[in-house]
């Protein structure tokens, strides 16, 4: 039976992956609006390989976004439970577009400092390593400090 007083930590995963989906629409819109500074050769890809590639990731990730918002509206306002299967795939979705996101980053930076998009990644897998480390640690109870 879905709870009708909804989830709070749902609210605000809301919250943040609205955001998300708005930060990489507008990505998308801002770079399909100046495309000449995308079809810039990158490694192995052409411009047009390289541009067509970040408009399918930034808008792929854009719609993972949407529907993580959605599944959360329906955990957020009780009209589904938590733990449900709607609860697990809008939490995954919602962790795929974060980590989807960060790696936007680094292509859309990527035409205009090579240099800047690789110190971008590598903070972000400094930063990731971090994060996940500092889960698996364990906090000393209150009483041991």
């Amino acid at each position: 039976m879905p709870d009708t007083r909804g989830s709070v930590l749902h609210q605000q995963a809301l919250i943040v992956s609205a955001l998300f989906t708005g930060l990489t629409l507008t990505a998308l819109v801002l770079i399909l609006g100046s495309p000449g500074a995308f079809r810039v050769p990158l490694g192995p890809l052409s411009g047009e390989g390289y541009f067509e590639t970040v408009v399918t990731y930034v808008a792929v990730v854009s719609a993972i976004c949407s529907v993580s918002t959605l599944a959360f509206l329906e955990i957020a306002g009780g009209l589904s439970q938590t733990f449900s299967l709607l609860d697990k795939l809008g939490t995954t979705m919602f962790l795929t577009s974060v980590f989807g996101f960060m790696g936007i980053l680094p292509l859309i930076l990527s035409p205009f400092s090579r240099t800047g998009a690789g110190v971008v990644l590598l903070a972000e897998v400094v930063l990731l390593s971090l994060y996940f480390v500092g889960r698996r640690v364990r906090s000393r109870p209150a009483a041991d400090r």
